[in-house]
């Protein structure tokens, strides 16, 4: 059986084991392939180019194709995951390990990031007051940096524990999905707008 280990652009598996379904001899040592990704079972496509330009198939050989066959060539790509422009640092760090987490289905560790970027985002505003993110987020609200619809839409995400039920021990997807899209809204509105809309009048009055 012939396999190589790559990431796989499907599911979160880092270092999966593909196995090679089919090969095509595209000449000079060159083959188009298809392989299997062993945790999703999923299909990805490649070109292997024989190191020493040998014509052998790579369905013929044993083990890991790797480094007789180097891979020059896989689809699809794996999604390149970004954050909101204009964002501080520390909250830029928090939505993408978020991200990863997301991508990973950890769905603890997903939202416990969201929630930290949602918190460190509302504290770096002049003049908000101490407290909980509610209230924070109250404060915003009032002072006209985020909508009505956007104060209203918080109150139907976990953004917060909530201390009278305690959390699960486990989220889920349907915790993690809401929580990511309220993060994901939250930060190019109170962040990447403002930045952009600065941006634009700078470009302008230097014109």
């Amino acid at each position: 059986m012939s396999v190589l280990v790559k990431s796989c652009p499907h599911c979160p598996a880092d270092f999966s084991t593909f196995t090679l379904v089919w090969a095509g001899d595209r000449g000079g040592g060159r083959w188009a392939a298809a392989a299997t990704c062993g945790s999703c079972r999923l299909p990805v496509g490649l070109f292997l180019v024989h190191s020493h330009g040998h014509s052998k198939s790579p369905m013929d050989h044993l083990g890991s194709v790797t480094p007789d066959y180097v891979v020059n060539g896989f689809w699809p790509k794996r999604p390149v995951t970004n954050a909101p422009q204009h964002v501080p640092p520390s909250v830029r760090k928090r939505f993408l390990e978020g991200e990863d987490a997301y991508h990973r289905k950890s769905w603890n560790a997903a939202v416990a990031m969201y929630r930290s970027a949602l918190d460190i985002a509302t504290k770096t505003f002049e003049g908000i007051p101490k407290g909980t993110f509610f209230k924070r987020l109250e404060w915003l609200h009032n002072n006209h940096h985020i909508t009505p619809d956007m104060w209203s839409w918080a109150d139907r995400v976990r953004i917060e524990g909530n201390e009278a039920l305690h959390d699960p021990d486990d989220f889920t997807e349907d915790d993690a999905k809401p929580l990511r899209l309220f993060t994901e809204m939250f930060l190019k509105y109170v962040f990447e707008l403002p930045g952009e809309v600065a941006a634009f009048r700078e470009d302008t009055e230097e014109a």
